[in-house]
């Protein structure tokens, strides 16, 4: 299963998502890299899905070629596809063709009118529902950005971090869908899980296990300037691996082997870039 939960701040969007592909008949849920489940349509448009994967990629590339898209009629083949599959797959949809909309669709049933919309697993939801919020005060933010998207955004990254739910995890994937346009957003993280003991530390051992990822690990994830582009990377630093995700063309990510971070980045760019200028 998976986790997708959408909130509206005014115009702006921020839909969180996590990566993990869970099939009974494989012998391992697929964590890394998984799938990108948020998927971007064009400068408007953002469909998000939560269950049959593959059934979903194949109706949302179908959307991404229709010559007369439109909202309505996104929603309805959306509603359709939902009632073929029951409660198989859901979706949540973001538009800014006119208005921002935040509509879900689940089971065949459209939702609209909410500031907030979940599809996926149920106990993700209930438990990230019951999170303590942190009361915090947070300065020289940009006058389009408030408080409340930075707290929503942290209280998703450090559910996502705990693991606390089986068939969860994976990359965390943060798009925003604004009048401006539909993109992914950059950002990077470190996990560690050793014990240290104040006083005994040795830095420089600790430093080199640091960098086997038994005890440590960091990451990045890279989206492209380019709007309107469905292309994100994620990147571990320590093996120097790298994953493109790209769903319109390809059903899994492409690893990259043998690259640093800035060279990855650049190759994160330059695939936005393509895919934009072959739809001028």
């Amino acid at each position: 299963m998976t986790i997708v939960v959408a909130m509206k701040f005014d115009e702006r969007i921020l839909v969180m998502s996590d990566t993990m592909i869970s099939d009974p008949t494989d012998r391992a849920d697929n964590i890394l890299p998984g799938r990108l489940k948020s998927i971007v349509i064009n400068k408007w448009l953002t469909i998000s899905y939560a269950g049959l994967s593959n059934q979903a990629i194949h109706i949302i590339r179908g959307i991404k070629k229709l010559s007369n898209i439109s909202t309505e009629l996104v929603v309805n083949i959306l509603a359709e596809a939902s009632r073929n599959h029951g409660d198989d797959l859901d979706f949540i949809l973001c538009s800014h063709e006119n208005a921002a909309r935040l509509i879900k669709i689940s089971s065949g049933e459209i939702f609209e009118g909410a500031e907030f919309h979940w599809i996926g697993n149920r106990q993700a939801v209930s438990e990230l529902s019951k999170l303590e919020i942190p009361k915090v005060e947070i300065n020289d933010l940009p006058e389009y950005m408030s408080q409340n998207e930075i707290i929503f955004t942290n209280t998703f990254l450090n559910y996502i971090r705990d693991g606390r739910c089986k068939g969860v995890g994976g990359v965390v994937i943060n798009c925003l869908c604004s009048e401006f346009g539909h993109c992914y957003q950059d950002h990077a993280g470190a996990f560690s899980w050793d014990t240290i003991i104040i006083g005994q530390d040795d830095y420089v051992k600790r430093q080199e296990l640091n960098q086997t990822g038994m005890y440590c690990y960091t990451y990045n994830v890279c989206a492209p300037a380019e709007r309107g582009q469905a292309i994100i990377g994620f990147y571990l630093a320590q093996s120097n691996v790298g994953y493109i995700y790209d769903p319109l063309n390809y059903n899994d990510a492409r690893k990259i082997k043998n690259m640093d971070l800035q060279a990855f980045s650049q190759l994160v760019q330059d695939a936005g870039e393509v895919l934009a200028r072959r739809e001028q």
